[in-house]
């Protein structure tokens, strides 16, 4: 510390001005009672001030929870009734009676209209906010003070005086003490729920009653000994068989205001085992918000995925979904009711925050997935068609170059040998052209794939043989699902015709009612068990990868029933 430099006063948070007004304001009210206390027994008229002070104290610490606080400072005001009682019985003269004796007169005559009227204040200073928790405020206050004003008003039809002042002064603390509780209290249930809790128990013990009632009825027909033991027990059985029940309803009662509060594990496992390539993450995710609008007891419950804000509807809420400190989405909550969700479910949805967001994550890697799986095949794609090209630019002329050779050699003088050659070459080059025309993507570069399945099955068919195609598409595929289909109609004809030595060969390729597009090829060859071999393996992972399947199947009498099915994702 430098020598310009000075501690600063230590700074001492004195009393808050209202906080002393309200102890000031208790000690005035109970000044009245100290003469009270130096007697043998402690004076009726007495009695009915000694609750008046509590609320004075119940002031002060509302006051220095809450500066301002409007019930507190109405319940300074009332901390100085017993002062303004002990002056008006000052004030009435003396006569015959003690100072004690008219302040027990005065308040006898006029207690139930002095508690009404410090209710009424109460219930002022409570006044009605426009938020859930202060009406609920509200309503306890004005319970509680209608309790009260009925216990004062019942004690004064006992003709002991005493009573009375016990009544007023032990509900005034009680007053107090409630007060206290309302005030510091920040959630209240909603005033049905202890009617809830209140028949509960009341449903069981008349469940109870009845079945005790019933037993010593049929025993004193009976004849029967020890009745009132068999009452008693028949009671006590019936309440605890009926208390499950109860309980069950209570719960169930609950469950449809707030929800069941949590993501049962089989649900969980449902939305993680659909996600399968062909999943659709909006349905997934609909799912998940569906579960989870169930357990927090909301209207509706949507889940977003992307680490961005969403647009928020009005009356909806936002809770962003976390994951290992990455945000993964966003859960968008409307809440049934119009003020918003109730502080338990809050709660709940707090809780089910970290489980959705790994549902979100789950599903997000999902999508990440397919996406880098399409970016695959479409690479591969690629690949496989610069490969072919060069198969067919390259070794295609060096092929036909050695044929035109070796026929020229033929015309000068035929050799079995160059005889053989010769068709070996032709088979090469056959086989050459039909592997470049049946893997090929570019022959579906710029036309329909309907356009491209009738070049492709005129190039397949060898005069032989009759090949029927019968395409009905309601739209045009995505070029992944597009190649599928090529292929497998290529691989599917070819194989018909060489393998199987068919004559006719059907095949159709149609958009099912279930969102697929199904290729079927059928042929009347040979049939008998088939061997997958690298086509047809090719073909059934490549129907895997996009979610489809594919199946071989004899026919009767002969022939081979190849289907496959491809998820339909139409081209943009």
């Amino acid at each position: 510390m430098t020598s310009m430099e000075q501690a600063a006063p230590p700074q001492h948070a004195g009393v808050p001005k209202e906080v002393a007004v309200a102890a000031a304001a208790t000690a005035v009210g109970a000044v009245p009672l100290i003469p009270a206390f130096t007697l043998d027994s402690v004076p009726t008229g007495a009695l009915y001030l000694m609750g008046w002070p509590t609320l004075g104290i119940v002031a002060a610490v509302l006051l220095d929870r809450r500066p301002g606080s409007r019930i507190g400072r109405t319940l300074v005001v009332l901390a100085l009734a017993p002062a303004a009682l002990a002056v008006a019985a000052f004030a009435s003269g003396g006569g015959t009676h003690t100072l004690w004796d008219r302040v027990e007169s005065i308040a006898r005559n006029g207690d139930v209209l002095i508690v009404l009227l410090a209710l009424v204040a109460l219930s002022w200073a409570v006044g009605m906010a426009p938020d859930r928790m202060s009406r609920r405020r509200l309503v306890w206050v004005t319970v509680w003070s209608a309790a009260l004003v009925a216990a004062v008003a019942v004690a004064s039809l006992a003709t002991a005086s005493r009573t009375l002042g016990l009544v007023t002064a032990l509900g005034l603390c009680g007053l107090a003490a409630v007060l206290l509780r309302l005030e510091t209290a920040s959630e209240f249930r909603p005033v049905d729920e202890p009617l809830v809790d209140i028949g509960a128990v009341l449903g069981a013990v008349l469940v109870g009653a009845g079945a005790g009632v019933a037993t010593r009825v049929a025993a004193e027909r009976a004849g029967l000994p020890l009745q009132e033991v068999s009452a008693g027990f028949a009671a006590v059985l019936a309440t605890a068989l009926a208390w499950p029940a109860v309980l069950w309803l209570r719960r169930a009662l609950l469950e449809r205001r707030y929800g069941t509060g949590t993501l049962p594990p089989d649900a969980v496992a449902a939305i993680t085992h659909d996600l399968r390539p062909d999943s659709d993450p909006r349905e997934l995710l609909a799912r998940a918000a569906t579960m989870t609008a169930v357990a927090c007891g909301h209207d509706e419950v949507r889940l977003v995925l992307g680490p961005d804000d969403p647009e928020l509807p009005d009356a909806w809420q936002a809770h962003p979904l976390v994951v290992g400190g990455e945000r993964v989405g966003t859960m968008l909550v409307h809440p049934r009711h119009a003020q918003g969700p109730e502080p338990r479910q809050d709660r709940l949805v707090a809780q089910l925050v970290p489980t959705v967001a790994l549902m979100t994550r789950a599903v997000q890697l999902a999508v990440t997935a397919d996406q880098s799986r399409r970016d695959i095949d479409r690479e591969r794609e690629a690949e496989r068609s610069r490969i072919l090209g060069d198969l067919h630019d390259g070794l295609g002329p060096a092929l036909a170059g050695m044929s035109m050779r070796v026929q020229a050699e033929l015309r000068r003088g035929p050799t079995p040998l160059l005889t053989t050659i010769a068709g070996e070459l032709a088979d090469a080059r056959e086989d050459l052209r039909r592997v470049v025309s049946d893997l090929t993507p570019s022959a579906l570069h710029g036309v329909r794939l309907a356009e491209a399945l009738e070049h492709l099955v005129a190039t397949l068919t060898d005069g032989r043989s009759t090949v029927v195609l019968d395409v009905g598409l309601g739209s045009e595929p995505c070029p992944e699902t597009a190649v599928a289909v090529y292929r497998s109609v290529a691989e599917g004809v070819t194989n018909a015709l060489r393998h199987g030595r068919a004559e006719r060969v059907q095949v159709v390729v149609r958009s099912a009612a279930s969102g697929e597009v199904v290729v079927e090829i059928v042929d009347d060859g040979d049939g008998g068990p088939v061997v997958p071999g690298i086509g047809l393996t090719s073909l059934r992972r490549r129907a895997e990868r996009l979610g489809g399947r594919l199946e071989i199947t004899p026919r009767e009498p002969r022939g081979i029933r190849l289907h496959v099915s491809l998820p339909v994702e139409t081209a943009a």
